[in-house]
């Protein structure tokens, strides 16, 4: 299956100036897809654009619970991207609260020197 990555999403942005928002939503429903993949990469990029269409305005609290997903992954760079989307998106209604405060706990006594400065980078945001 093929997937858009974030530079494509910004290059199909910018070639469609005239329909953008039916551009977005059809990303958007790509990405309600990708996000219900298990293959946690996919999950990851589809995360990562996500982040991107909020930062434009738009509403990712619906994929609350997978960023957590994207959070709680073993590869640092998927790890990173959850983090930051957590940072950008959460807030203190936010229904995933208290798995997110767990799995920082965890990640702020890891063993691995990496995955405690994402967690101290996303308690800092």
């Amino acid at each position: 299956m093929f997937e858009k990555t974030l530079t494509d999403l910004i290059q199909g942005l910018r070639a469609n100036k005239r329909n953008e928002t039916e551009y977005i939503q059809q990303s958007l429903s790509e990405i309600q897809r990708e996000v219900q993949q298990s293959d946690m990469s996919q999950k990851s990029v589809a995360i990562d654009k996500l982040g991107y269409l909020h930062m434009l305005g738009y509403d990712m609290n619906w994929a609350s619970f997978n960023v957590v997903e994207v959070m709680a992954s073993p590869r640092f760079g998927e790890k990173r991207t959850g983090y930051l989307a957590a940072g950008q998106s959460f807030h203190q209604e936010t229904d995933v609260l208290m798995l997110t405060t767990n799995l920082i706990r965890k990640d702020l006594a890891s063993a691995k020197a990496m995955e405690v400065s994402v967690a101290l980078d996303g308690l800092a945001q």
